[in-house]
């Protein structure tokens, strides 16, 4: 998320009726699902996954990209961190139709828990038409503002914890998608790599991704050995 849609993201769209209980893990009541990603604690349908989100029936495919719609392969042969740019939960704003149009693959809290907000097989809503059909995205909420925009080291584990999940789909498929992903620095990258006008995931994590590679690497090594 890019610093100008911090205050949006804060800002509460409708409300909840009056005395009707809120659940913190599932805000908008949304439908839930057991996650693909085994380590996520719950999967929601949010209405960004489909096609129209004010219809949320047919998921968005990963068969077009760009903004022109035009028809590519789906792959999904990257992996792309973003941070919130605020330390206000979101999984609220992530949870609606939003003014940003914004919702990632997943959702990281500062104690590394992960909701998966869209099957890693449908289109995320995150980084923008010409990388989004090829993705995976993350958006990690920050523990601290400006100007360091700094995350935990709980929420450092579990990127490098996805980061290894997805690369044991390496030459197969996930969700029903072909995966070609390789645990490097081409194919772990930041919103900031994508496009030069947003200083997304922030300083604190854009000096950490070598680190979260690395250790990628380390539990990917580990595990496929055991």
């Amino acid at each position: 998320m890019t610093a100008a849609g911090i205050w949006l993201a804060a800002v509460p769209e409708g409300g909840e009726e009056a005395g009707s209980p809120v659940d913190p893990d599932n805000p908008r009541g949304l439908t839930e699902y057991a996650p693909v990603y085994e380590r996520a604690v719950k999967g929601l349908e949010v209405p960004l996954g489909f096609e129209d989100c004010a219809n949320p029936t047919t998921r968005a495919s990963r068969a077009t990209a760009g903004s022109d719609h035009h028809t590519v392969t789906p792959l999904i042969d990257r992996f792309v961190i973003h941070h919130t740019g605020t330390t206000a939960d979101q999984l609220d704003f992530l949870s609606r139709c939003n003014k940003r149009s914004s919702a990632p693959t997943f959702y990281l809290r500062n104690d590394g828990t992960v909701f998966e907000l869209i099957r890693p097989g449908a289109k995320p809503a995150s980084t923008g038409a010409d990388w989004n059909w090829r993705s995976l995205a993350v958006e990690t909420l920050d523990h601290t503002g400006a100007p360091d925009y700094a995350v935990t080291a709980a929420q450092l584990e579990e990127l490098s914890q996805m980061i290894a999940w997805l690369a044991t789909f390496d030459g197969r498929t996930l969700d029903g998608v072909p995966v070609s992903f390789t645990i490097d620095r081409e194919h772990v990258i930041s919103h900031q790599e994508t496009w030069a006008g947003t200083e997304c995931p922030g300083p604190y994590l854009q000096a950490r991704l070598d680190d979260i590679v690395a250790r990628a690497r380390e539990i990917f090594e580990k595990n496929t050995a055991a």
